[in-house]
């Protein structure tokens, strides 16, 4: 069972794209004189430092940075949570009791982020769109809500409607609450109340957040390169099914937390002060290939493609009739109710598939199969087994064997052969299947738009667009997300720029503005670190503006100071600034030289209560 590791957590370290503004970098830190040879126990809410062995929290550190965190505990309700305090979502931690750290002005948010005096809370000064990650009402489109999903405890922007609207696919009309006098909005919300979350497991992933419960994470195999859904499971309910069985060989226990075929194994450590491990269900064999849990037509398809059912949580070839299910004559293709249907064969003599047999259903035109079978299957003449030429609906390519992958699935491995449309498109350090388009409404779903293609990437910026496609014409459907200033945490888009802005307290998509090039309304440019470790380059980025100044609040990390550099006081850390001397710090402030958490030595201005 080795080689399984948290899936976002391994890409973190090492994403191209990422690039940290200095504020998110550099703290100072106070050492304290003296020592205790047991921790110090911290309640809830107090701060906190993830690895410090000197002072631990009960349950969870919640880290906000590498050096600043708050104490919490995992709840499923707000009723669990103490006064003041709501169940949160909190990234690989799942949901978590969090103080609310309400705002009255900008001066009380972290560095980048402005304040909505009437809720309270902290947002960055960015329009999103439906489904998109949000923190505040103004963050979504006029009308719209930062709508939080019961179940998931997601945070997505909805967008208004009225009774009666009709909503984007898998979107439904209706009423949300809104505001502190019990308001209530129109809104068009996912029917699963999830725009993220809710994948099962074995589903593929691209971060935490997208995964069932909220400590189910994405897990990658090393050795596979396979990012999947795991399940939370408690290893200490391992069971051995013989007298024989070590139950420490987890290939050979078994875990009720998990279904046949799977483990409770170790993937991790957690990121808090304590460092358990992190138990995830993972297949025996490291590999989730043929693994389902469907049940409805729908599903089955997209976990085990076309002409193939789920049946014992194995995908296995179709018995039915059914299109692509595997046939040697037409009467194999008669049965389980499609009269219709034929079997067709593979006579393609360039295809790698050449030979292959299996269900069909006559067509009129390529629309009739689109409309029937979705984008990426047409109507071809072929001959039938009793030799009958007539037209019928294939996948493009020829094969229902391979390249079954529909709109957004990935397609990094194989490329374009992946793909049931034969496209495949590059988007930062991701691939996913695509659709070639003329206009959103071909996309066929209200999450993707049609964009042009420009050296062999999407571009949807607005002077690519007109008001519903590409200005040429031709373009494929890319996610709406991935603009400048969208979310771009582990399991959203990539940023189409490549440039990932990391806050401390949110990842905001942005762009570099060297050269002098002017940033957004709300963005300034600054000086930021790009690449990891030695790699690692200075470069200017647009950061969004604010943040506070010396003396300022920096609970929620070096992230909430202007100057990127907080200093840990023991009645709460401040914000301060560099200097050169005296002369550069608030009155009565000293300039000194302190370390950084980097091990470099920096010029910052000390407050009178922490000088000599």
């Amino acid at each position: 069972m080795r080689g399984w590791t948290p899936g976002d957590r391994a890409r973190g370290a090492s994403a191209a794209s990422a690039v940290r503004g200095l504020s998110a970098l550099l703290v100072v830190a106070l050492a304290a004189c003296g020592s205790t040879s047991q921790p110090k126990l911290l309640n809830y809410g107090d701060s906190c430092v993830a690895g410090d062995s000197a002072q631990v929290c009960g349950d969870l550190c919640i880290a906000l940075d590498d050096q600043t965190g708050f104490c919490s505990f995992p709840c499923t309700g707000d009723t669990q949570c103490p006064e003041g305090s709501f169940c949160l979502p909190a990234g690989r931690y799942g949901t978590v009791c969090q103080p609310l750290r309400g705002c009255k002005a900008d001066v009380d948010c972290p560095a980048g982020h402005s304040c909505n005096a009437d809720t309270g809370n902290c947002f960055v000064s960015v329009t999103r769109g439906l489904c998109s990650p949000c923190q505040d009402d103004k963050q979504c489109p006029t009308g719209g809500s930062c709508f939080v999903g019961v179940g998931s405890r997601e945070r997505f922007c909805t967008t208004a409607c009225a009774s009666g609207d009709v909503c984007p696919t898998g979107f439904t009309c209706r009423s949300v609450p809104a505001g502190k006098a019990g308001a209530e909005l129109k809104q068009c919300v996912p029917l699963n109340e999830t725009c993220n979350a809710g994948r099962t497991l074995c589903a593929a992933c691209s971060g935490d957040q997208e995964c069932g419960g909220p400590f189910d994470l994405c897990v990658r195999n090393v050795v596979s390169q396979e990012s999947f859904c795991g399940k939370d499971c408690n290893p200490e309910r391992n069971l051995c099914p013989s007298a024989s069985c070590d139950p420490t060989k987890l290939a050979a226990a078994q875990n009720p937390d998990c279904p046949a075929g799977f483990a409770c194994a170790i993937v991790g450590q957690s990121n808090d002060a304590a460092q358990r491990s992190l138990h995830q269900c993972v297949p025996i064999a490291n590999t989730c290939k043929g693994y389902c849990d469907a049940s409805d037509d729908v599903g089955q398809i997209s976990q085990c493609g076309l002409g193939q059912v789920c049946r014992q949580n194995a995908c296995e070839p179709a018995t039915d009739g059914r299109v692509c299910s595997p046939c040697s004559n037409n009467d194999d293709c008669r049965r389980g109710g499609f009269p219709e249907n034929r079997c067709i064969v593979n006579n393609c003599t360039d295809c790698a598939f050449r030979g292959e047999s299996f269900c069909s259903t006559s067509c009129a035109d390529d629309a009739a199969c689109e409309r029937s079978f979705g984008a990426g299957f047409v109507c071809k003449e072929v001959a039938d087994q009793g030799g009958a030429r007539r037209k019928f609906c294939m996948p493009q390519r020829g094969t229902c064997q391979s390249g079954l992958r529909r709109l957004g699935e990935d397609c990094a491995q194989n490329g374009a052969r992946d793909c049931v449309t034969g496209l495949c498109v590059s988007a930062g350090l991701s691939s996913f299947c695509s659709i070639a388009c003329q206009r959103d409404a071909q996309c066929g779903d209200a999450r993707y738009r049609c964009c042009e293609v420009v050296n062999g990437q999407y571009d949807c910026s607005e002077p690519q667009r007109g008001t519903s496609g590409p200005k040429s014409g031709q373009g494929v459907c890319a996610p709406i997300t991935g603009l400048f200033g969208d979310d771009c945490s582990p399991g959203q888009p990539p940023c189409q720029s490549g440039t990932c802005l990391d806050l401390g307290t949110a990842r905001v998509c942005s762009v570099l503005c060297s050269g002098g090039a002017a940033c957004p309304a709300n963005f300034v440019c600054r000086k930021a670190t790009q690449g990891p470790g030695a790699a690692a380059q200075q470069v200017d980025v647009c950061f969004p503006s604010g943040g506070g100044v010396a003396g300022s609040d920096c609970s929620f990390g070096p992230a909430a100071c202007q100057s990127g550099l907080c200093i840990r006081k023991e009645l709460g850390p401040v914000c301060t600034v560099p200097c050169a001397g005296g002369a550069d710090c608030p009155e009565g402030w000293a300039c000194d030289s302190l370390p950084s958490v980097t091990n470099q030595t920096v010029q910052a201005c000390l407050p009178p209560e922490l000088q000599p």
